[in-house]
């Protein structure tokens, strides 16, 4: 499974199981729309959720910051805010941390260790491509 797909798959089912709050579901469909980076009002919302422990919030700020939804790439508030929804508990947060620590970026050195630290605690809830990178790395 690719992770643009896995992205996809993993905030529709958001949507449709943890019933996001209308603001939320403004803020995705923005990012659908490459608008987000243009709607400063639903970012510091999200913000807002996420840090209050929002993970369905802080997972689309992350996916965000990785896919230039909000400017150039980020790879570091990426992980800042893929670790925030992890710690809360959000297996695909996990899957995503592992794959940055798999591939590393300009300040996070490649950690295969704690790679498959996240991998595991992905697989452990389930998360497919979790178990295959665990497979994959030995």
């Amino acid at each position: 499974m690719k992770v643009s797909k896995f992205f996809a798959y993993s905030l529709l089912v958001c949507v449709t199981l943890y019933g996001l709050d209308s603001g939320l579901k403004y803020a995705l469909e923005l990012y659908k729309n490459n608008k987000l980076y243009n709607n400063q009002k639903a970012i510091s919302s999200l913000v807002t959720q996420a840090k209050s422990g929002d993970t369905s919030a802080a997972f689309l700020l992350a996916s965000a910051y990785k896919n230039g939804k909000l400017g150039k790439v980020n790879l570091d508030k990426s992980f800042y805010w893929y670790k925030q929804a992890a710690i809360l508990g959000d297996p695909d947060a996990m899957l995503m941390l592992g794959w940055l620590y798999y591939k590393g970026t300009s300040k996070l050195k490649i950690d295969t260790r704690k790679a498959k630290y996240w991998f595991k605690k992905a697989a452990l809830q389930g998360v497919d491509e979790a178990i295959e990178m665990l497979e994959l790395l030995g």
